[in-house]
């Protein structure tokens, strides 16, 4: 809804006056008879009430023409940020066949609309995902015990000491999905997998495995990927990426067929929207004319061991198991991590999955008569409208939108009588998508709608912080097939409010210093604060800096440091997930000089660990005091409110233990520091440790102790397992212990 008008000046006509008789007294102190009855006075008095009468018509500059002031800077107000998500659907009941939702298709999150972006097969199969964790401590010790022997002629060569460590023993382990409020680390599929996700297919019940396996012939499975939204940093090269990229996950199912020995697989085509590794996407994957099928005739070690799909023996879905995909990356020589896989955390995986966006649609509605008049204005119902949605007829004739109504050409009757022109062009209007006004020309700019004429519209509306809904919020929706269910599995994302008159009058002065071109550094900054759809905390800006050799000179490489304003994880250390940066990249990707390596990053953290012992002042309250330290710590290693400045740790700034001291030593009711340990992950420091780069210090942990000694930093810090890992063996799936 429209802003209420700025207070240019809030002076009255007293104050006006009060003002004045002030300046009287320097400027003409020989003015001493300030009454009313001074002719002087009564002068004053007149000025100050046509100056209140002034201020009062200046203040009351409607929006609409501000609005038009913005446009003749050549500023468009920014529109509201459509929500969008992912979906999956499930059919666990019903007739055993695919069901195709066409796109288009309305869901609700409450009272909020959402609508299918993509059409899907919704196969008649439900899914769970497995994979294999490598054990390592004590239970991969356990497990050598107890399964070495009885594995041994899986190894090469059997029986000796060396093929006992040569078997990966590991863990079947069902990747839970996030929870609401809880979206949790990821997976990381290259480094805690053995060898990628397995995704099992089960029938709705036992008696219907071959009836799931035909329906499923022939068909496209929607496979929907949400990576973990934890990336460290985007760039932008001048040289675009090679678009194999996108098909960095390949998609496999058994092959029991296939000659030879040992577990074979048929690849899948798998087309990708979006590069999954980097940005939720779906794969449309074909599953061909073959039977889906799994092995039926293995040995009785055989199950789960090698190339195999997990083991499922003890599991009660194994009765209803119809096939398995294997979903894994394809080694290309790039980054390798533990187990010959890229690195890759997953935050959730799943069939049947479709993108929603936070809209509604309003198909042919009344917004009046025209009446012939200049300057007709229309005003649309729901708001806010998504502007390339709007479709208007008059009479049944399509209007075209046009950004400055004041520059449409004129109606066929307002020109000369040598045109040509059938007036066609001057059927134009202009759209206000927060306040759903719409409004027509003035014959001279623009056609006027005539004399009765019937005015229609339909358009989507939507947009705005209310599409941004929490896991499980998208469960119902008008007109979806019966035995179909639907739910969101990941948040939403992408909904912002538009931008209001005041923020764009706000943003005008940098845009016109700047004219939307990455030149300076200050140019850097504002346009990356300014990225529309993110609440932006704080932005740094290093020239001639790659993220990977911050201390080697780069020429025609800018790196842009962000910190997201909010982080409900970690409020102190803000980290930005990767819808964030790829917000602030693409926002600032096209603004950028055609030379420039253009990279976006957040923070890299670098862990602290603080223990303090204290002598409380007497009469203090020991509690209170003790939270006054932790908060004076916290504040003063923070990300946006730390350092000596307040404005946040400053790059290339060490962490010195004496200045923790004395943010300690300041708080209130703390009589005297006793002893501080300051620590990283190599151990206790007592000179400054020294930070590069993007590096910023995140307090991993604090303890003030009120008398006696700190406690140690190892203790603080806790101890990390050992990882045993195996390379090149055998895995073999170890049964986990029951009580």
């Amino acid at each position: 809804m429209p802003l209420p008008p700025p207070a240019i000046d809030t002076r009255t006509w007293r104050e006006l006056m009060e003002e004045a008789l002030r300046r009287n007294a320097v400027h003409t102190p020989e003015w001493t008879n300030q009454s009313d009855a001074d002719p002087g006075v009564t002068l004053l008095q007149l000025f100050a009430y046509m100056s209140e009468s002034i201020i009062y018509r200046t203040n009351a500059i409607p929006e609409r023409n501000r609005r038009a002031f913005l446009r003749l800077l050549g500023l468009a107000l920014r529109p509201a940020g459509v929500a969008r998500g992912l979906v999956a659907f499930e059919k666990s009941s019903g007739a055993v066949e695919a069901q195709t939702l066409v796109a288009g298709a309305d869901l609700r999150a409450g009272q909020t609309p959402f609508k299918v972006t993509r059409g899907l097969d919704v196969l008649p199969v439900v899914a769970s995902v497995f994979y294999k964790r490598r054990l390592a401590g004590g239970a991969l010790e356990n497990a050598r015990e107890s399964y070495g022997a009885l594995y041994a002629s899986f190894t090469d060569p059997p029986g000796s000491a060396a093929a006992v460590n040569a078997l990966d023993f590991y863990k079947t382990v069902e990747f839970e999905p996030p929870h609401p409020g809880d979206i949790g680390p990821g997976l990381d599929v290259g480094a805690e997998t053995i060898d990628g996700l397995w995704i099992a297919l089960f029938a709705q019940r036992e008696n219907k495995v071959a009836e799931a396996r035909d329906a499923l012939r022939g068909k496209s499975l929607s496979l929907g990927v949400m990576p973990a939204l934890d990336e460290e940093g985007l760039s932008h090269l001048p040289i675009d990426s090679d678009p194999e990229t996108l098909r960095a996950l390949v998609v496999e199912t058994p092959n029991p067929a296939a000659p030879g020995e040992g577990a074979n697989y048929r690849a899948l085509t798998a087309t990708p929207d979006a590069n999954p590794l980097t940005m939720p996407a779906l794969l449309e994957v074909s599953l061909g004319d073959a039977e889906l099928t799994t092995w039926d005739n293995l040995e009785p070690l055989e199950p789960g061991t090698g190339a195999y799909p997990p083991d499922l023996e003890d599991d009660p879905r194994a009765a209803r198991l119809v096939s398995w995909l294997r979903v894994r990356l394809r080694n290309d020589g790039n980054a390798v991590a533990a187990g010959g896989q890229m690195s890759f955390k997953l935050s959730w995986i799943g069939i049947n999955a479709s993108r929603v966006e936070q809209r509604a649609h309003v198909t042919g509605e009344l917004l009046g008569r025209g009446n012939g008049a200049p300057d007709q204005v229309a005003r649309l119902t729901s708001t806010p409208v998504i502007a390339d949605s709007l479709e208007l007829r008059i009479n049944g004739q399509l209007w075209q939108p046009i950004d400055d109504i004041l520059a449409a050409p004129a109606e066929a009757g307002a020109r000369g009588g040598d045109s040509e022109a059938d007036g066609t062009e001057a059927m134009v209007y202009a759209l206000d998508p927060a306040t759903g006004e719409i409004a027509f020309g003035d014959g001279l700019h623009g056609a006027r709608p005539a004399q009765g004429a019937v005015i229609l519209a339909s358009y989507d509306h939507g947009g705005g912080p209310a599409g941004l809904v929490s896991i499980g919020a998208i469960k119902s929706g008008s007109g979806l097939p019966s035995g179909l269910k639907v739910t969101n599995p990941v948040p939403t994302w992408g909904g912002s409010a538009g931008e209001t008159v005041a923020e764009a009058e706000r943003r005008a002065p940098t845009v016109l210093a700047n004219r939307d071109r990455l030149v300076t550094e200050e140019d850097y900054s504002t346009i990356a604060a300014g990225t529309p759809g993110v609440d932006m905390g704080r932005v740094e800006v290093l020239g001639l800096v790659r993220p990977a050799n911050p201390a080697l000179v780069a020429p025609g490489a800018v790196t842009v440091m962000v910190i997201p304003a909010n982080d409900a994880l970690t409020p102190r250390a803000p980290n930005p997930d990767r819808l964030f940066l790829q917000a602030v990249c693409e926002h600032m990707a096209p603004r950028r000089l055609i030379t420039t390596e253009l990279h976006v990053h957040g923070p890299v953290y670098v862990d602290v660990w603080v223990s303090i012992s204290i002598e409380v002042t007497p009469g203090r309250d020991t509690p209170t005091v003790r939270n006054a330290v932790t908060a004076a710590i916290e504040t003063f290693l923070s990300a946006l409110e730390g350092g000596f400045a307040g404005r946040g740790w400053p790059l290339e700034t060490a962490v010195d233990p004496a200045e923790i001291l004395v943010q300690a030593a300041q708080a209130e009711g703390v009589r005297r520091v006793d002893q501080l340990i300051v620590g990283g992950a190599s151990g206790p420091f007592t000179t400054p440790m020294a930070l590069s780069g993007l590096e910023l210090p995140r307090l991993a942990g604090v303890s003030v102790v009120a008398g006696g000694d700190p406690i140690p930093l190892d203790e603080l810090q806790g101890q990390a397992p050992p990882v045993d890992t195996v390379v090149a063996a055998t895995p073999v799936p170890v049964i986990p212990d029951e009580c």
